[in-house]
């Protein structure tokens, strides 16, 4: 986990940020200075940083950066059977509670599709997540490459609010939508990309490089 020192608060986060606020101020106005009005401001610290929307540094080098804060729980290839249907590379980050949910671009490209799957509320690190509530999107590079990059909820996280639409121009590392609570972000790209990441690196959205062209 990156600890961001300078950052302001996603707009998502106003209602629970206030509401949770409010709660604390309560429960200090019944029972005082006490381990309950402790444990509730606790709470509304936890979700304040939760909501937090920093800024990165996007590298001056080539390569994709990863669209998500949090580990990486599996490198592999696999089918991307939503919208190319063939094999690619595949990174699947799990962010935790204290990860920023703010998600991320991992490249210069455009929006061509977009879709929306209601779902269940599995752990979004195992193995049935991939039935969670989900968003799939469809990215082409600047040189016309397919890059897919899927959002899913999790047991906690119960809203994806994304920031996008298609046909949307997006810059590396730019903001892409906020996963509410612990998620799971996987992004699929082309064969003749390599990582030297292995699983349980962890990363940071719009900084790491998770990609690059092999030759490079």
């Amino acid at each position: 986990m990156k600890i961001d020192y300078k950052w302001s608060v996603a707009r998502e986060g106003y209602f629970p940020i206030l509401t949770s606020f409010f709660v604390c101020w309560l429960g200090t106005a019944f029972f005082g200075l006490s381990f309950i009005s402790i444990i509730l401001f606790g709470l509304f610290l936890v979700v304040l940083y939760f909501f937090r929307d920093p800024e990165r540094i996007v590298p001056n080098v080539d390569g994709m950066v990863s669209p998500a804060d949090g580990k990486i729980i599996s490198i592999d290839k696999s089918t991307e059977s939503e919208f190319v249907k063939k094999e690619m590379k595949r990174i699947c980050i799990f962010l935790s509670l204290l990860d920023c949910h703010i998600n991320r671009s991992p490249i210069d490209c455009s929006v061509n599709e977009t879709r929306y799957y209601p779902g269940a509320f599995h752990f979004a690190n195992s193995d049935k997540a991939v039935e969670n509530e989900r968003l799939c999107i469809h990215l082409k590079s600047d040189s016309n490459e397919d890059v897919i990059v899927i959002q899913y909820a999790g047991f906690l996280a119960r809203r994806i609010v994304s920031y996008i639409s298609v046909n949307s121009n997006l810059k590396r590392g730019q903001r892409i939508g906020i996963i509410k609570f612990g998620s799971r972000v996987d992004i699929y790209v082309p064969e003749n990309y390599h990582t030297n990441l292995k699983a349980g690196d962890s990363v940071v959205a719009g900084e790491t490089i998770l990609y690059e062209r092999e030759g490079k």
